[in-house]
């Protein structure tokens, strides 16, 4: 049957370019909506209201992706991780079952603000996607043509699921070896519109970067060394710059040897040092909690498909 861009279709057919770049192991994308601001009056005369717009934005867009996500998107995550400041330019395409596109929604300029990393854990079964969230200066809503939007993707996101993680903390390495689970958590980067009066649309500026507080639950046999260093830290005070530690979250591949990627983690001191819940009869690993603050992360991958 000839393409009908009048039918309806299902919502599962949809494809991320950044710059020309599809995205790879693009599980769940929304956004890029049109959303006001309205104003209400309230009138003493009458039981009633009249309202109006005033501003109107974009909504974020909200991607959910596999490590092997394709080269745009992972030169975009990178920058933004070493404050560059990218800005992007792309599409989001929507298509109908035989893949065939129904609608495009093109967005310019656009800044990312958000990346999250799900919680990594040795006992998860679940596979692993990072959440990214960016703004864009302007977004335009078209009819598509009818092109395919199949994408020929490899098989390299099957090499990595967040049980298979190690971490790295510089003068501790021995007693990183059997941590259980690194919480999930979130970098952001705040825009600002420089709205100015005689403009319909503005441009969006970066602002502060925000790196996450990392959560570490760790197996008591590897206590004493985080102890010897939390006692060195908030009993002694030996907590100055100098005395901050370089760290890495490293993702694995299932051979649990060969280094995928990883999370480059700089200047990070001790926010917190606590033993787990201790209860009778109880059948769990006893565990210790660390949480540890963060200046900087950079990003890195060993394969990007496209």
């Amino acid at each position: 049957m000839a393409f009908d861009p009048k039918r309806s279709a299902t919502a599962g057919r949809f494809v991320l370019e950044i710059e020309n770049s599809r995205v790879a192991y693009l599980k769940k994308f929304s956004g890029l909506h049109y959303e006001a601001d309205i104003w209400t009056h309230d009138h003493g005369p009458m039981n009633m209201q009249t309202k109006h717009m005033t501003n109107f934005k974009y909504g974020p867009g909200k991607a959910t992706i596999g490590l092997a996500m394709g080269k745009g998107m992972y030169t975009w995550i990178q920058q933004s991780f070493r404050k560059e400041y990218a800005t992007k330019s792309g599409a989001f395409i929507a298509g109908d079952f035989n893949y065939k596109a129904t609608h495009r929604v093109d967005f310019y300029n656009a800044l990312i603000t958000e990346i999250g990393c799900p919680k990594l854990s040795g006992d998860s079964k679940d596979p692993g996607y990072l959440e990214v969230s960016f703004d864009a200066e302007d977004v335009k809503h078209t009819a598509a043509g009818g092109e395919n939007i199949q994408g020929d993707y490899g098989v390299k996101q099957k090499a990595w699921l967040p049980s298979m993680f190690r971490f790295e903390l510089a003068g501790l390495e021995d007693s990183c070896k059997r941590i259980a689970s690194v919480d999930a958590w979130t970098w952001k980067q705040s825009v600002v519109a420089d709205q100015i009066g005689a403009l319909r649309t503005f441009t969006k500026h970066p602002a502060k970067v925000t790196c996450p507080d990392i959560k570490l639950s760790i197996s008591s046999a590897d206590q004493g060394p985080w102890a010897a260093w939390a006692e060195d830290w908030f009993l002694r005070g030996n907590s100055l710059a100098n005395n901050h530690k370089d760290g890495a979250i490293i993702f694995l591949a299932p051979d649990m040897k060969q280094e995928i990627g990883r999370i480059e983690l700089k200047q990070c001191g001790l926010k917190k040092f606590a033993d787990d819940d201790h209860e009778a009869n109880s059948e769990k690993i006893k565990r210790f909690t660390v949480e540890l603050y963060v200046e900087e992360m950079d990003f890195k991958m060993d394969f990007v498909d496209h």
